[in-house]
Order: C-alpha cells, then structure tokens, then sequence
C-alpha cells in the first residue's frame, strides 16, 4: 500500500502539536458529541469525525470542517471521554495548525467601534477566548478583537458600558429575534 507524503507530514505534524497527544487515545466512541452543548448551534459539530479525518491525513478536510472552529473549550466532553481524551486541547491543536497553514477563522466575530470604545479594559477581562486586548491607536487605548480567537458568544457586547462592541448579529434586533427564535424551539 502506497502512502501520500502530505497524509504521513500532517499525521507527524499533528502528532507533534502540542495539546493533540491524546488524539490517537480516541477510540470514536461519540461521548464527546453527546455531552457537548455545540451541536445545540451546528448540528455538524463531531470531534470524533475530525479525529478521524486527522487520522487518516486528511488536511484540508480538518482545517474546513466547522468543528474546529466552533469549540468553545468548554470541557464537558472531558468529564465523559472514556479514554481521557482532552478533546479542546486536542481541537484547540488543530486550530493553530490550520492558522498555521494560512487559515482563518469562518465564525462572525464581534466588531468594536474605536470612537465609542474607552479603553475600560471591561470587554478584555471577561472575554473567556483572550480574544480581546487593548492597543494604543491614534495615541489612546481601544479594544481590538483577534477574529481567530472569537467564538461569537456577545459576553463583551452585553458587558460594554459604552455600546462599543457589537456588529452584525450582535445588533440588538437580530439578537432579540435570537432569543425568541430559541423560545419558540425550547418552550
């Protein structure tokens, strides 16, 4: 049987990642799936398919699929894997090498308004994904957001004394409609 070079470099480069030691522990057996709230979100959402596709080599198939990008690192997979996979380390792993190779994050991230932004610090102290720093423009300190670390999840919105943080879906209107979409599916 023949190997592709390319398949057997990214296996290597995923083995060597640090926090993807565990994967190869994973036996597939969909607890993480079951215990994650993610799939609530993006039905697609399977750490034991892109485990998988690691596995067998499948490079751009890994850094395209969703799930690498939708982990929220909460860890409640952790608490059930069998196998004491720590499957975000593991996610987070594959992360960085898609970022590696040039990738980006798909996700809709906030967006913050340097006019209306303070500088407070507010926004960097409780964002869970250290997605948010202050920087020094035009001689004061604003917010800045690295789109690679957002997941999207509005806390820096709703914690903004100044309404400097929001952009697209985390507009009040569709945030309201949100809500009560959800209402209507939980309710």
């Amino acid at each position: 049987m023949h190997t592709d070079p390319g398949t057997t470099n990214f296996q290597n480069d995923v083995a060597l990642a640090p926090g993807a030691e565990s994967l190869r522990a994973c036996y597939h057996c969909g607890t993480c799936v079951s215990r994650c709230i993610v799939p609530w979100r993006d039905e697609a959402f399977n750490p034991r398919r892109v485990f998988h596709k690691a596995l067998l080599g499948m490079r751009e198939a890994v850094f395209e699929d969703m799930t690498v990008w939708n982990c929220t690192a909460c860890d409640l997979c952790y608490a059930g894997c069998p196998q004491e996979v720590h499957i975000s380390d593991v996610i987070g792993a594959l992360r960085e090498l898609a970022l590696e190779a040039g990738y980006t994050s798909p996700l809709e991230t906030v967006v913050v308004d340097p006019i209306l932004c303070s500088g407070c610090g507010t926004c960097v102290e409780l964002c869970p994904y250290d997605a948010l720093s202050l920087t020094v423009r035009e001689g004061r300190r604003v917010s800045t957001v690295d789109h690679n670390r957002c997941m999207g999840c509005g806390s820096c919105v709703a914690a903004c004394p100044n309404s400097a943080i929001g952009g697209g879906s985390f507009a009040d209107q569709p945030v309201l409609e949100q809500l009560v979409q959800g209402l209507g599916r939980h309710g």
